[in-house]
């Protein structure tokens, strides 16, 4: 049998269940399964949600790999198993257990699965106030572009009221078809010996496989990816040491793969999620890849393999290297000596750094050496690429192998932006429509998902949006192919007028930004003299028993070659009694007041000739600007109309200018107060 403590299960269960301490097991497993791959859950009660991933069809280009195991799990799973460190005590997810991988850990509770949800097996349980829902399902292979890998995911959830510290270990227990000790690869080393790999220095992903000239399984885990959580952390080492320790242990540097005890090869990868604080009710999910390898083989004396990504994506100024990995086999029956093996790259693909031939030296018969490097996509070419790596050395036939790559293009922002053409002014000195819509379409043209889209409004002098409306609008995502619309609602001022522009921009996470601009026609009003407010309803005394105040101001808007003015205001003495009129800020000019000014002649039920000129300053070329302020008391219970008498408006070089009255009268209202 496999694992030592085999040959005593029997009687060490029988002895627990004297003591009533025994996790029952039940007889069968959970599984889901596609063309590729097959995922296996323990059912439980002990062990449950443990797992297991085998072949179905694996490689369709290899018959060897058909039906193979790439986790050990036997029946009923249980060497690959989850501790969760909650507040620095390792705890094991899912069932108890009597096994030496996690024997005498404290181990949650299950509250729901484990249990087969479409393509999915799902099992939750509770450890203290921590929920952890563990899900194993399909999914699609960086290196493959098929579903033949196993989806591994965490989601810790803090279902209490206090902060806690949480931390995951993932334990995978590798084996290749028959072979329990088949060396790991990560990046450019080749991992014969117990290793760790710690933060930027963890790969994007690691292979196993016993042979390239006449490999029978060849799996791959992926670390970093759409979707996926890149562990803090991953070590290398023997089944026993991780069997025998649920969370940290001290690396056994240099030792190979024995299983700790025993004299079996048994390999086993651990994915370290680093402890950190989950508040109250906060939610974080960690997830890794676990299935077929994908690499392109070329058999000869000199069997060369190359791996990379089998779908990459260009981001403008947002490029992103990926790992490109060779393994050469010297599958002859003579040494090779001098090797070098040479990345040749396609346009549209470069080296983030380093050189494109790396030297591996002598290479034993029966050995296998590897080297990588980062490549970069440039944006030159997208779609089907093809990368090669060749092999040469100094008494060998050389040998070439070709892969293929696609280069997604990136997300490509098309904007069209709709506006009125023009505007028109109605009887009433108003613009129609006012205010009126602004709709942009954003389509995405490439190929990948558009995040984070930004729809930005540029507006010009003389419009502006109305109230509440923000010039920037977001989407969360959209797809390759789709569309999205954003809408405004702009307000014109007046102020300035003629053909004005307006300009959206769209930008996306790796996106070039995109624009689009729309010229509208926005004609002359005529200046005219108006209240604010327009009308007013007052109490006649304040809560103090005092006067009420009365303030209105008269307004010019729009303000275009604004010089001067002069009007005559009338009132109803019986209900208004004026206390006095102050300058607008027309006729103030940076803090400074202008000379020319009057607060004119305050008579029973006319103010006669308010007014003044800018002298020594510019014309005013705003859209509305306060002429003067004028404030009554109220005198008594009644309505006034407050009436302008046509007045007289200077432009530049004190020229009369056009203007009009609004309605020519405000009312306002004074009530008594009620007892």
């Amino acid at each position: 049998m496999r694992r030592r403590e085999f040959t005593i299960t029997l009687l060490l269960t029988i002895s627990l269940m004297a003591l009533g301490a025994t996790p029952v097991r039940a007889a069968g497993g959970l599984a889901v399964r596609n063309e590729f791959v097959r995922i296996r859950v323990n059912p439980g009660p002990a062990e449950a949600g443990r797992f297991a991933v085998d072949t179905t069809g694996g490689d369709p280009s290899r018959a060897s790999d058909d039906n193979q195991p790439l986790i050990y799990g036997s029946a009923e799973p249980w060497t690959s198993y989850t501790t969760v460190l909650v507040d620095g005590r390792a705890m094991l997810f899912g069932g108890a257990t009597d096994r030496r991988a996690g024997k005498g850990l404290a181990a949650g509770t299950v509250t729901e699965g484990p249990k087969v949800t479409g393509d999915t097996i799902v099992t939750t349980a509770r450890l203290g106030e921590i929920e952890v829902r563990e899900e194993l399902t399909f999914a699609r292979n960086p290196t493959t572009r098929v579903k033949d890998a196993a989806r591994i995911s965490y989601t810790l959830t803090n279902r209490g009221t206090k902060a806690a510290t949480v931390g995951l270990r993932v334990v995978l227990d590798t084996m290749l078809g028959a072979n329990d000790g088949a060396p790991l690869r990560a990046g450019d080393a080749a991992v014969t010996k117990a290793m760790q790999f710690m933060g930027q220095g963890v790969p994007d992903y690691w292979q196993a496989f016993d042979s390239l000239a006449n490999p029978a399984v060849i799996s791959q885990g992926a670390l970093r990816g759409a979707g996926l959580t890149p562990p803090d952390r991953m070590a290398m080492v023997d089944w026993g040491t991780l069997a025998d320790h649920p969370w940290d242990f001290a690396l056994p540097e240099g030792a190979g793969f024995v299983r700790a005890g025993e004299e079996e090869q048994d390999t086993a990868v651990a994915l370290f999620w680093n402890a950190a604080p989950l508040g109250p009710g906060a939610s974080r999910t960690y997830a890794t890849l676990y299935g077929v390898g994908g690499i392109s083989l070329s058999p000869a004396q000199l069997t060369l393999g190359l791996t990379a990504p089998a779908e990459v994506d260009y981001q403008y100024e947002d490029t992103r290297s990926f790992a490109v990995v060779a393994y050469v086999e010297n599958s002859g029956g003579y040494e090779a000596r001098g090797a070098k093996c040479k990345l040749e790259l396609p346009k549209g693909l470069k080296l983030e750094q380093g050189e494109a031939v790396a030297g591996l030296g002598a290479i034993k018969p029966g050995e296998t050496r590897q080297a990588a490097w980062r490549v970069v996509p440039t944006g030159g070419a997208t779609g089907s690429l093809k990368l090669a790596a060749s092999v040469a050395t100094e008494n060998l036939e050389p040998n070439r192998v070709e892969r293929e790559l696609i280069v997604n293009s990136p997300p490509q922002l098309e904007v069209k932006l709709e506006g009125p053409e023009e505007l028109t002014v109605t009887t009433g000195n108003r613009y129609s429509p006012n205010p009126f819509p602004i709709r942009a379409v954003v389509t995405n043209r490439g190929a990948q998902i558009g995040r984070n889209v930004v729809a930005s409004l540029e507006l010009p002098n003389g419009v502006k949006l109305a109230e509440g409306g923000a010039a920037m609008q977001v989407a969360e995502r959209l797809g390759a192919g789709e569309s999205k619309q954003f809408t405004w609602s702009g307000l014109a001022t007046g102020m300035p007028a003629g053909d004005l522009m307006l300009k959206v921009t769209a930008t996306a996470a790796g996106a070039k930004p995109a624009g689009a601009r729309h010229t509208m026609t926005v004609p002359l009003l005529t200046p005219e003299l108006r209240f604010y407010p327009a009308s007013q309803k007052v109490p006649l005394k304040t809560p103090n028993g005092e006067p009420t105040l009365v303030p209105i101001d008269v307004m010019v808007a729009p303000a275009r070659s604004f010089v001067g003015a002069t009007v005559t205001l009338h009132y109803d003495p019986a209900v208004l009694e004026p206390l006095y009129v102050r300058r607008g800020e027309a006729f103030v000019e940076g803090g400074r007041l202008l000379a020319s000014w009057s607060a004119g002649r305050i008579g029973s039920g006319a103010i006669t000739d308010i007014g003044g000129r800018r002298t020594d300053a510019p014309a005013l070329n705003v859209p509305e600007a306060q002429v003067f302020r004028v404030v009554f008391i109220a005198r008594g219970v009644g309505e006034t109309e407050l009436t302008l008498e046509p007045a007289e408006m200077l432009g530049p070089a004190g020229k009369k200018m056009a203007h009009r009255l609004v309605a020519g009268k405000v009312t306002v209202k004074a009530v008594e107060e009620s007892r």
